[in-house]
């Protein structure tokens, strides 16, 4: 079993570290925009994988369905 320590960010904290509303970021989840790989639900609640996050966000936070504008 690997030990390791998972920081973990619920909507407002992820909200926060992207600088827009907590609002947003429920549209972004029911519109499916997010990559399912930076979060998981627990019950009805989304928690942000702060790791992932910020591979993502690194990345180019790119949207799911959005197009590439290179």
């Amino acid at each position: 079993m690997l030990n390791q320590n998972i920081e973990l960010l619920n909507c407002q904290q992820f909200a926060d570290m992207l600088g827009v509303k907590k609002a947003s970021i429920y549209v972004w989840l029911c519109k499916k925009q997010l990559p399912q790989k930076i979060y998981r639900k627990l019950g009805r609640k989304p928690i942000f994988i702060k790791s992932e996050v910020e591979k993502w966000f690194l990345d180019g936070a790119k949207m799911e369905g959005q197009k590439n504008e290179n």
